[in-house]
């Protein structure tokens, strides 16, 4: 009987998943490059996509642990091998809300450096004992120091929302990250790896000579897992998954990416999946969104509930930014677009005609799902569990192409929302929590479609139905209608030889709900004189 592949979920330690014959995505000619090819890096990436165990790898490479590399890129690349003093500091601990966390974590790494390599009296601050560590390391070793840092910047994520304890993390992570600088001499490599993007300014203090990898294509895939990796290496999970579900190994392919892969890091860059949700579907053989329900900031939640009052989810979840405006400037406030792209929930779609800004939109399915899962209790005042069955039933409904049956639970939902909510901006709260249910529901749903003749406000692809719909505020079902059929939403979806449901929407300030709805349907085939 064959030995079922371990998956290394959760484990980011390179030398225990080599020695134990875990699952291991190659990942060391980037590993090559980087200390070859240069000498202070920081990266960026969401939270459970390789960070900790990328900086594993650097840590065993630098320890000259040869034999943890047999059968990897690196081995036919690396021919002199040594071993260097590495000093790790991970700070990836969710102990992180209070400077008295960082402040503990600080002292514990570096009081078991200097019983290594001594201390000085007159080093009495955390950045002068950390500077002594690496004078006397190097010195002591005849070689340069590595500095690795995992989730540099946790602590100052974590108090956002807390400006006194984000101020004194920042000012303690200065005096440590300044001495990166001023020890140059005595550093052989240094890796800076985290979540966010912060202004170089606001806590690097003079550490300017950081090359920012975050968005380089060469290093795209860097972590996470490649298109080409994954069918390079992963063929037996693809499998698995295809068994356990009755997928065609093909179909089981399609449903991985829908569901993880997505995310682009620069422009061009390889698709490259998510590798924490991957490896968990390989291994439990179901496609959940494992990722997503590991773990979601409050504090981003709080902010996109509160822009949605007043911007359109559509603009808030697809904006276009340049590269300079994805860097976060904790000093002087910050986008909630540039935090959405940080933290994983949107990526890089392309580049606009100009090629000046990125256009940015959610990854896949899986992220997709969780966002509209986390806003719809925030409009709704109905339990999640009632919501939930609302959901199934739209989305039957739409499959059958029950048209009457869709909008009476649509009013349903609609009227659940909080008056104190829709009375400020009706049209933008209508039209948010449509873009949700309609996401939530599975089909394949955009809003504001640009057409030659105008813009359509929805558009809803199943199996085997299109539908086109117009929303009115206050005036009448038939005018939303007629705007469909005067503007022509339909000529581009004949093309998929579907019937299309034409459906005019009216909503009413006054109930706060579907005041009236007209419906036409359209049998492309006959439309196109083709029919028998």
């Amino acid at each position: 009987m064959d030995r079922r592949i371990v998956y290394p979920i959760g484990d980011s330690d390179f030398a225990g998943i080599r020695r134990n014959g875990m699952f291991y995505v190659d990942k060391t000619r980037y590993v090559y490059e980087l200390v070859t090819g240069g000498k202070y890096y920081f990266l960026s990436r969401p939270r459970r996509f390789g960070k900790s165990m990328l900086v594993s790898t650097l840590e065993a490479y630098f320890r000259g642990e040869k034999q943890l590399f047999d059968g990897l890129a690196i081995a036919s690349l690396e021919s002199d091998w040594h071993s260097y003093p590495v000093l790790r500091l991970d700070l990836s601990t969710d102990n992180m809300s209070r400077h008295e966390g960082l402040e503990a974590i600080l002292q514990a790494d570096i009081s078991a450096w200097e019983k290594l390599y001594g201390k000085e009296p007159e080093e009495t601050s955390i950045a002068m004992r950390f500077r002594g560590i690496i004078r006397r390391a190097a010195q002591q070793s005849g070689k340069g120091v590595v500095v690795l840092v995992d989730e540099y910047d946790n602590a100052l994520f974590s108090t956002l929302d807390d400006k006194e304890q984000h101020e004194k993390m920042r000012g303690t992570l200065k005096g440590v990250y300044s001495v990166l600088k001023s020890e140059s001499a005595n550093i052989r490599f240094c890796f800076l790896t985290g979540i966010t993007r912060f202004n170089r300014m606001s806590v690097f203090s003079g550490l300017n000579n950081l090359q920012d990898i975050t968005l380089n294509r060469r290093f795209a895939g860097i972590c996470g897992i490649s298109a080409d990796e994954l069918q390079e290496m992963c063929r037996d999970g693809i499998t698995r998954v295809a068994d356990i579900n009755g997928f065609s190994y093909e179909e089981a392919s399609r449903r991985l990416k829908d569901m993880y892969d997505g995310y682009h890091f620069g422009d061009l860059s390889v698709d490259v999946y998510n590798p924490f949700s991957l490896l968990q579907a390989f291994d439990e053989g179901e496609l959940k969104s494992y990722w997503f329900s590991s773990g979601t900031s409050e504090f981003l939640w709080k902010r996109m509930a509160s822009l949605s009052e007043t911007q359109p989810l559509k603009e808030l979840l697809s904006p276009m930014m340049r590269e300079t405006e994805l860097t976060i400037n904790d000093s002087e406030g910050f986008s909630l677009e540039a935090l959405l792209f940080q933290t994983g929930y949107l990526t890089i779609k392309g580049k606009n005609t100009s090629g000046s800004a990125y256009i940015l939109g959610i990854p896949n399915q899986e992220v997709r799902d969780g966002i509209m899962h986390g806003l719809l209790p925030i409009a709704s005042s109905l339990s999640q569990s009632t919501l939930n069955r609302d959901i199934d039933k739209l989305q039957e409904y739409a499959n059958n192409g029950d048209v009457d049956k869709f909008i009476n639970h649509l009013k349903r939902f609609l009227a659940s929302i909080s008056y104190t909510l829709t009375k400020k901006q009706p049209e933008i709260f209508y039209e948010n929590n449509l873009f949700i249910i309609f996401n939530l529901i599975g089909l394949d749903t955009q809003v504001e479609t640009e057409t030659s003749d105008g813009r359509i406000d929805v558009v809803i692809r199943c199996n085997r139905f299109i539908y086109i719909i117009e929303l009115k505020l206050d005036k009448t079902a038939e005018d939303a209608l007629l705007q469909i059929e005067q503007k022509h939403y339909q000529l581009p979806y004949l093309r998929f030889g579907l019937p299309i449901y034409l459906i005019g929407i009216n909503f009413s300030s006054a109930t706060r709900t579907i005041q009236d709805y007209a419906v036409t349907r359209v049998d492309p085939v006959k439309q196109r004189g083709c029919g028998r």
